[in-house]
């Protein structure tokens, strides 16, 4: 099991460009606000104050709307208030989480300069039908091409994966589940997170299903 950590840091719903089906960020957290410099030292002091707490495993962590996709001057502002803790040692690096349809050159430049390390796509299905009935807005190809895109620059790739969507099926989802467990075995993108290991007698691609049902692959 990984002893990977994160200080997470909620940006509301003012990123994504549309609606998804499954998803009301702000119904889901009762809160509209967004967070401030001062709220994300205000969570690296807490978290720093936890006997657990390692800078060598540590990422401040950028979850909830589509962190590429908002206000750019915003999303450097919210960088800089993290990278200060990177430059420090307080954390290895930076996380966050977006959408394949937000990602290009120029936005990985930017994530590069201010010290992110890894990046989760939301790649809720590999199906287009789903993707279609879901509003997510973006193809399986643009999945595919981000994810490529995100590698070239040397980041850690996360793929977040839905079960059970509306359209979707067990079929649909399995299939899913091997496209992007072959495409990180090509990758070579193989990391322990569960003791359950999945693949095609080959290293192990491990999984972590969380109660949500949102996969995770490394």
């Amino acid at each position: 099991m990984s002893d990977h950590a994160n200080i997470s840091i909620f940006v509301p719903h003012i990123g994504c460009p549309n609606m998804c089906t499954f998803c009301n960020q702000c119904h889901i957290t009762g809160s509209v606000d967004t967070p401030t410099a001062d709220d994300v030292s205000a969570a690296v002091e807490t978290a720093k104050k936890s006997k657990t707490y390692n800078p060598f495993n540590t990422e401040i962590a950028f979850f909830g709307g589509s962190f590429t996709a908002i206000e750019r001057e915003y999303m450097i502002y919210l960088l800089e208030s993290g990278y200060k803790y990177v430059n420090d040692g307080t954390a290895k690096g930076i996380r966050i989480s977006t959408r394949p349809d937000a990602i290009n050159e120029e936005v990985l430049e930017i994530l590069k300069k201010y010290g992110v390390t890894s990046i989760e796509l939301g790649a809720q299905s590999l199906c287009d039908d789903v993707l279609t009935k879901n509003k997510r807005g973006h193809s399986a190809k643009d999945v595919y091409n981000a994810s490529n895109l995100i590698k070239s620059y040397g980041f850690s790739l996360g793929l977040q994966m839905m079960t059970g969507l509306y359209g979707s099926s067990d079929d649909k989802d399995k299939r899913s589940v091997q496209h992007k467990i072959d495409f990180l075995v090509r990758r070579h993108t193989c990391a322990a997170h569960s003791q359950h290991s999945i693949g095609r007698g080959l290293a192990a691609l491990l999984v972590h299903l969380d109660a949500g049902g949102m996969l995770c692959f490394r």
